[in-house]
């Protein structure tokens, strides 16, 4: 029988620290979900580590950002990827895994500007923050091919996180104007599956908006820029996961609400749910 892998991807936002109990209320959450493998994203500095204690997990952690944390043995594998990805050996049941947190650069946020888009793409992507991402994209897709060659032959790979830039599967002309954002497409071009994609192929039935559902619209475009990135594995099922006070998202069929409070910012501290990011959470076979 294939071995079934759970992974969950996690942006913390400051580490827990922006809600009442932060830090607590992802132990619980995580303790209730007992993922597999853990892929964390600002950390800020201590707040993976916190979580992995929390669950009695194995931590691998470069830096101060991004972490890899599982219930089966973990090896940091370092790479010139800090501070915004992580790279581990995972040693879980059937063989080992090749496992990324990546945290890409925030700034310039593409979405900002979709009002010009597609017309001006080209001006868009020029811009700092999208080549970074772009580039930083690359550099651990480089580095996962160099790695490899010291893993065992078909080792599988999973490069997940908060990308900071959306899919190209969803800027597909529908609800958005259709757009090959650069770090996304490479992933895609990689040979890497987008987990969600796989499990809910239609933005209009499941949007999927990872980023930010605590920020009115007024204040934020909605996107979904968190995911979970395969590679030799079979995805089963994904869903995201978290709390949404607008009405629109019980209609979406890829969100699994946690239950309990959720407020707007500023007036966020107490919801039950202790991010601004939504997680992502993929079943997967090998």
């Amino acid at each position: 029988m294939d071995a079934e892998i759970s992974v969950l991807s996690w942006n913390l936002w400051f580490g827990g620290t922006k809600m009442t109990d932060g830090r607590a209320k992802q132990i619980a959450l995580m303790q209730d979900e007992a993922p597999d493998i853990l892929c964390l994203q600002e950390c800020w500095g201590d707040g993976g580590i916190a979580i992995a204690r929390g669950l009695g997990y194995e931590i691998a952690q470069q830096a101060f950002d991004t972490a890899v944390a599982s219930r089966w043995p973990v090896t940091h594998l370092p790479t010139d990827t800090a501070p915004y990805a992580t790279a581990a050996r995972v040693d879980a049941p059937g063989g080992p895994l090749l496992v990324w947190s990546v945290h890409l650069a925030p700034e310039d946020y593409g979405p900002y500007r979709a009002s010009e888009l597609p017309e001006a793409a080209a001006e868009v992507f020029a811009q700092e923050g999208e080549r970074m991402r772009a580039e930083q994209a690359a550099a651990v897709l480089a580095a996962t091919e160099v790695l490899l060659a010291s893993l065992p032959e078909g080792t599988p790979v999973i490069i997940a996180g908060d990308f900071n830039v959306p899919s190209p599967a969803d800027w597909d002309g529908q609800l958005r104007p259709e757009v090959a954002w650069p770090a996304t497409t490479r992933m895609l071009e990689a040979g890497f599956r987008d987990s969600f994609r796989a499990v809910h192929p239609n933005p209009l039935t499941a949007p999927g908006l990872t980023w930010s559902q605590i920020h009115t619209l007024e204040d934020e475009p909605r996107d979904r820029i968190d995911f979970i990135f395969t590679r030799g594995l079979t995805v089963a099922d994904c869903w995201h996961l978290g709390q949404a006070p607008d009405p629109e998202a019980a209609a979406d069929a890829g969100l699994r609400d946690t239950g309990g409070q959720a407020v707007y910012i500023p007036d966020h501290a107490e919801n039950a749910f202790a991010s601004d990011h939504l997680a992502v959470r993929a079943q997967l076979f090998r």
